[in-house]
């Protein structure tokens, strides 16, 4: 009897199965036709898609919030495909945290362009070998990666910021041996060394620490050559068939990094803003307050500032800045032409939606 029942709920579940994937196609035929209707307009719409999620969030609160994100994600990719895939540049290989925060962002639906680094990604994006570029901006153990914000500046005014991700970082150590003797070099991005430097100074002591291009380039070396150890994702471990030798490496567990989502379009206004700006002002005595004046004086957030060098005056710097709100809406909109005489120059580097 336990056995008809079984097989009469799973015919019903495969019915509704059959009812999901009509439903799918239907909505690939009206994601063509919101493609048609864009004309040459951009695909990728973040405050959109973030709508779509909550929206089903909210209309479904017996399910776990998590899962609808990841469902729909696909959905939306799969959708986005169909219009025009997009290419995307990312710190590579496969397996890296930034190919896992593409994958969070824009899901299945698109073309991988792997590059070496993050001005590499804006150079791709540049050249129009990709349409996306995705690239870690700051990491809660380690602080700020100066080279995503060198890139910005150096790049062109028609990049902008469409959306951030947080994705916490859950380093591995794994390799080809067999146990923590056996190992005889570390190697992985500096700022996976640096976020684990504790725990490699516990359990390694001595062991050499290398530097390499990414995390997932480190998996890759650790998968041919004998008495090397990567730290990396779990993920990188896996798609390079190397054991995990240890979970949860970096020296504390509440460890995220923030990335960008960076390309051509600006993303269009929504609830729940943040705006980057990048700034020069002159190398007097308080012109840098001088500009963040007209921010205070409007009851604008500011949530982030970082200078760096310029590269053709020593000594003197540009300034990146994190506020609330979109640059195109009041109060920010007036503050910012207020901020500009105060400026030698200001670029608003994108108004996009809150990371999640």
């Amino acid at each position: 009897m336990a056995r008809e029942e079984l097989e009469r709920l799973r015919k019903k579940i495969d019915e509704l199965d059959e009812s999901l994937g009509l439903l799918l196609e239907k909505r690939l035929e009206l994601a063509r036709a919101v493609g048609d209707a864009k004309g040459e307009g951009p695909v990728y719409d973040p405050a959109r898609e973030r709508d779509v999620v909550r929206r089903l969030q909210e209309m479904h609160p017996g399910i776990d919030p998590r899962a609808v994100s990841a469902v729909m994600r696909e959905v939306i990719s799969m959708c986005r495909a169909v219009q025009q895939k997009p290419r995307v540049a990312f710190l590579g290989p496969k397996g890296s945290y930034t190919h896992a925060a593409a994958l969070c962002a824009l899901g299945h639906g698109v073309d991988f362009v792997p590059c070496a680094g993050p001005r590499e990604v804006f150079l791709s994006l540049q050249r129009k070998e990709a349409d996306l570029g995705v690239v870690p901006v700051e990491n809660t153990l380690e602080g700020v990666v100066y080279a995503t914000l060198d890139g910005f500046a150096e790049s062109g005014a028609e990049l902008n910021i469409l959306r951030e991700v947080h994705l916490p970082i859950r380093h591995v150590l794994a390799g080809r041996m067999a146990d923590l003797a056996s190992v005889r070099e570390v190697r992985s991005h500096p700022q996976a060394l640096a976020q684990c430097r504790v725990w490699l100074g516990t359990h390694l002591p001595g062991v050499p620490r290398v530097n390499v291009p990414s995390t997932s380039d480190a998996a890759a070396q650790a998968s041919s050559e004998e008495g090397v150890a990567a730290l990396c994702s779990e993920k990188a471990a896996e798609l390079h068939a190397l054991k995990v030798l240890a979970r949860d490496t970096q020296d504390r567990f509440h460890n995220t990094t923030r990335f960008w989502v960076v390309g051509r379009d600006a993303a269009r206004p929504s609830p729940g803003c943040k705006t980057t700006l990048l700034f020069v002002v002159s190398h007097t005595p308080g012109s840098l307050m001088r500009a963040l004046d007209p921010l205070r004086d409007a009851g604008v957030n500011l949530t982030f500032i970082q200078s760096r060098p310029l590269p053709e005056d020593p000594f003197e710097y540009l300034f990146f800045v994190d506020v609330e709100g979109h640059a195109g809406e009041e109060p920010l909109a007036g503050a910012l032409l207020k901020m500009r005489p105060h400026c030698f120059s200001l670029r608003v580097l994108g108004s996009y939606p809150w990371g999640d």
